[in-house]
């Protein structure tokens, strides 16, 4: 593994490349485990240092093309958490220019974009029927609504539907204790 970020200390990359070597893991199908193999790319699954390299290469990733400001000077808006990321644009032109210059840079760090998790959708007053966001070799299906770090966004900047998303978790959770709560013990721990 190679740490290709200026400013991490030579010291610090060499004891995540120790951390690293050697490691192997096992898979779980049907109650059996599998064979161990080597994981020769890539960091362990679950590892908390999978975030925290991510971010790293994110951050380098963000500053060599250089977008800087807010989105009431820039026409570009990079909103990022842990790998989840978002691109708030003025127009498609931009966007796209964007996509096209994150992902090259991206891939110099052996990172690539999730065609299939990538979505598009564009914020206007009344909901639109957009078609899909053509980029280079990838096409980001069109969609009317999504969640964002447990929020749900739409079109239309409506909350009505974030309220109602939050009710039914609400609900859910509610429901799925229900016998929890309603518990003797429980009530025997309350008096």
């Amino acid at each position: 593994m190679t740490l290709l970020i200026p400013g991490i200390p030579k010291k610090l990359v060499q004891l995540i490349n120790v951390t690293m070597a050697g490691c192997e893991a096992t898979v779980k199908v049907d109650n059996q485990y599998t064979s161990t193999f080597p994981i020769t790319n890539g960091v362990r699954q679950g590892d908390a240092l999978s975030s925290v390299l991510f971010d790293l290469v994110l951050e380098a990733i963000l500053q060599k093309i250089n977008i800087t400001g807010h989105i009431g000077t820039k026409s570009i808006q990079i909103l990022a958490y842990v790998d989840d990321a978002a691109i708030v644009g003025r127009n498609k032109n931009a966007l796209r220019d964007t996509l096209v210059n994150i992902e090259s840079e991206a891939r110099k760090r052996g990172l690539l974009i999730n065609e299939n998790k990538t979505k598009h959708m564009e914020g206007k007053r009344a909901a639109s029927n957009s078609d899909h966001l053509r980029c280079g070799k990838y096409e980001f299906e069109h969609v009317k609504e999504f969640t964002y770090l447990g929020s749900q966004l739409n079109q239309t900047n409506s909350t009505s539907s974030e309220i109602q998303a939050r009710i039914l978790s609400g609900n859910r959770c509610y429901y799925a204790y229900g016998k929890v709560m309603k518990s003797r013990a429980l009530t025997d721990a309350q008096s």
